[in-house]
């Protein structure tokens, strides 16, 4: 899921397809190639072989060439949903997140599928934070999370076809590995992309004190 249209769709040519959605105004072929994070010349063979089949459109000024997409191509709609891939994961795994009777504290993305360099065989590595126990059947709450995980992991496993790893922990887990600066830590805090509950930096911050 770290390039899910890459089921159908060549490197480069989603990032063209994005940068060009982001707006209406034309852009030059060096421009699109800045928004898009590739090279000037993988943009170019983008745009080419997508002005050669109708989904983009091109206005030719001197040597310049200006690029808009189509949006009355056909094409257009489902080309966009692929590109939009990963967003619609993030919303997902959201939404699974939000649907628990037991709420977390704290839930984000990290490792490759945060970075955008994982594939097929990677897991999507998720970061819980539950409550602290309390005064709880402890082993009635361990036994409810681990099936509420375990039904989450099933539908995010058949609706992207990677297996979700949980990394749980709780505040007070989260405090002791702050004290002892655990070296997961400073990847948690450069990776992790916000799922749902508090953000991490306030937990972090908080964890310090």
């Amino acid at each position: 899921m770290s390039r899910p249209a890459g089921i159908a769709i060549p490197a480069g040519t989603e990032s063209v397809l994005r940068a060009l959605a982001g707006t209406d105004r034309p852009l030059g072929v060096r421009e699109v190639a800045r928004v898009a994070h590739v090279s000037a010349n993988r943009a170019s063979q983008v745009l080419s072989h997508l002005i050669e089949h109708g989904v983009v459109l091109a206005d030719e000024h001197g040597a310049a060439r200006l690029c808009r997409l189509n949006r009355a191509h056909l094409a257009l709609e489902p080309l966009l949903a692929l590109a939009g891939l990963r967003g619609r994961m993030l919303a997902m795994l959201r939404a699974e997140v939000a649907s628990w009777r037991r709420p977390a504290v704290h839930a984000s993305l990290f490792g490759s599928a945060a970075r955008g360099d994982g594939d097929t065989r990677s897991d999507l590595d998720l970061l819980i934070v539950r409550p602290d126990g309390g005064d709880r059947d402890d082993e009635r709450d361990d036994e409810a999370w681990e099936r509420q995980l375990h039904e989450s992991g099933e539908r995010i496993a058949v609706g992207t076809g990677n297996r979700a790893a949980w990394f749980v922990t709780t505040p007070a887990d989260l405090r002791r590995a702050v004290r002892a600066s655990e070296p997961i830590l400073p990847e948690w805090r450069r990776d992790a992309v916000h799922i749902g509950g508090r953000r991490l930096q306030h937990l972090l911050r908080d964890a310090a004190v």
